[in-house]
């Protein structure tokens, strides 16, 4: 099959930064301390740190005019406490023995507000690197160290120093692996802070006694590790791509054996087994999420210390798990059955399942297939040889069809394109099966499943409808008839009245079979006869699937309030509306 290219937009600059504020002491104690060395908490300081090192590797390869300054805004020092001596609101960090240069660059980054500015100017605007961030704080940090004075004259300390000063400081108290830790959560700051403030941990009141350990010695291979391996680089992009992080963490939640018409238990049952087993500690919920994606893990730890994991586990409740091939396709997870390998033979018993017929359909860019279903879940049952469309027939005797990531076109200023290969950027490999292994054994401990509403099937319903649409786009299929007339996806009724009956749809969904098959496809055009319907052109399908969708988007955002049942298809109806785009 020929290649084909998919569009990503990677959000290289930001016109605000990212509101980050530190939660009180009250607020709780941090319960990932225990996977950390020390237990006193450094996370807020080293990933104030870590935003600006980011920020300072931003402006050395982005086109175009960059800067990065400090401001007038500074941590307190050792010499500045009188103002402070009643309130008893400040942090103490010992830095030790540093350099006026490395005692001025911790001012900037431990300051209220902004203390530092990565900036870069494009068509008479400027913008800020995706890490730039405006620190609220109800308390303020205390800078110790010996040197006499931290003047304002000192320039912003390069990419290449702030990671000395970095390894410096973590090598000093003996908190590198809650750096690795705090730069996973900046990496997230992009995609999770660009639409609310957000929270880091309270850090322990005195950072004052210092720790040293043998490995000070190792701090320079540090430095010239990160530079020789370009990690940095990569999780730079793999960070700006802010569309793809979501769909990164919740593919954990994702299993391909799960049919289209099954999601709502499958779903159900996950969380019912991570609030069972987990309760209200976040690091367990992080943890079990990390077991079953070790490839995602860091990401779930930055999430945990943000406090996000609710967020997410909220998303998941409502089936809201978006699909990304590009961060897919670098992490080397599978976030939909469109990754997998086509069966091999692809032909059992005279028919071919459906799942399989979305995959070539979508790997040879059908008509109305070339962008990858919204619906990550795959159908169900088969289809007979002679029924299934050309493009699918003509792979009978193939023996083996996948989807493989080949590497990246960058779009340049002059309208050409730059390739870059998997193989030269180091991408992961992806087989087509999942990344999580898979032990064997049977679960020793008894998950309470009372709060699991079996009679709520909206999710299954909705990913049934979108995909099921996506693969019979012009009507259904020689011997199909019956899944048309399934109540799930009976549209003859007006999609008003369908929201106003929200309670029909569970009450029906309780007598279904685990396993039925019958099903209808959610749209209008496909009732009358299939050879009619393909005589229509492409693009007034399109238009007016288009109206459809925003018509219902219109109709299910206007009831008040929303079910479960409205969430979860206006959820399915945006992204879907995204993708007619």
């Amino acid at each position: 099959m020929p290649p084909f290219r998919q569009p990503v937009s990677i959000r290289v600059a930001v016109k605000k930064p990212v509101s980050l504020s530190i939660s009180e002491s009250t607020e709780g104690q941090n319960t990932v301390l225990s996977c950390f060395i020390r237990d006193q908490d450094y996370l807020s300081v080293l990933m104030l740190a870590w935003a600006y090192i980011l920020s300072a590797r931003w402006t050395e390869i982005m086109p175009g005019t960059c800067s990065l300054t400090y401001t007038e805004s500074k941590a307190t020092t050792h010499q500045d406490t009188t103002q402070y001596q009643d309130e008893g609101n400040l942090v103490s960090v010992q830095l030790g023995d540093v350099s006026p240069q490395e005692a001025r660059w911790w001012a900037a980054i431990l300051a209220p507000g902004q203390g530092w500015q990565a900036n870069v100017a494009y068509e008479q605007q400027t913008f800020l690197a995706p890490w730039s961030i405006c620190l609220q704080q109800s308390f303020g940090f205390l800078l110790l160290h010996t040197t006499d004075s931290v003047s304002s004259v000192h320039s912003a300390a390069t990419f290449s120093d702030a990671t000395h000063y970095l390894n410096r400081f973590c090598a000093r108290h003996n908190v590198s692996d809650q750096s690795q830790a705090a730069l996973a959560s900046v990496i997230l700051l992009p995609s999770m802070g660009s639409l609310r403030s957000l929270r880091l941990p309270t850090p322990s009141s005195r950072m004052g006694v210092p720790h040293i350990t043998p490995g000070l010695s190792e701090e320079k291979s540090n430095d010239d590790c990160i530079h020789r391996s370009h990690h940095i680089d990569k999780l730079l992009t793999l960070s700006c791509n802010a569309r793809g992080m979501r769909p990164l963490l919740l593919s954990v939640f994702y299993e391909p054996r799960i049919e289209c018409n099954a999601v709502t238990p499958w779903l159900q049952g996950t969380l019912a087994a991570i609030k069972h087993v987990a309760g209200n500690n976040s690091y367990v919920v992080g943890r079990l999420c990390m077991e079953r994606s070790p490839r995602v893990a860091f990401l779930w730890l930055g999430c945990i210390i943000l406090d996000l994991q609710d967020k997410l586990l909220q998303e998941v409740h409502f089936g809201q798990i978006p699909i990304d091939l590009h961060s897919a396709a670098w992490s080397g997870t599978i976030q939909s059955f469109i990754q997998q390998r086509v069966s091999n033979p692809l032909v059992t018993d005279g028919s071919i399942s459906r799942a399989d017929e979305c995959r070539l359909l979508f790997l040879s860019q059908s008509d109305r297939r070339v962008r990858i279903p919204v619906c990550q879940w795959k159908p169900f049952g088969k289809t007979p040889v002679e029924n299934v469309d050309i493009e699918v027939r003509v792979h009978q005797q193939c023996e083996d069809h996948w989807l493989q990531y080949e590497g990246i076109d960058w779009e340049c200023a002059d309208g050409n394109l730059e390739f870059l290969s998997s193989q030269k950027a180091g991408s992961q490999s992806m087989s087509g099966k999942p990344s999580m292994q898979e032990t064997g054994n049977a679960c020793t401990t008894a998950i309470c499943y009372e709060e699991m509403a079996r009679d709520r099937e909206a999710i299954s319903e909705n990913a049934t409808r979108s995909i099921f649409g996506w693969l019979r786009p012009d009507g259904y299929a020689q011997g199909e008839q019956d899944i048309w007339k399934h109540e799930w996806f009976d549209m003859s009724e007006s999609d008003e009245d369908d929201i106003r009956d929200d309670e029909t749809t569970p009450d029906a969904s309780a007598r279904l079979s685990p396993r039925v098959e019958s099903w209808v496809l959610d749209t209008k055009t496909s009732t009358s006869a299939p050879k009619a319907s393909r005589n229509h052109s492409l693009v007034s399908q399109l238009q007016a699937h288009q109206k459809h969708v925003d018509k219902r988007i219109d109709a299910t955002g206007s009831s008040a309030p929303l079910s479960e049942r409205n969430v979860a298809q206006l959820a399915q109806l945006k992204e879907t509306k995204e993708c007619l785009r």
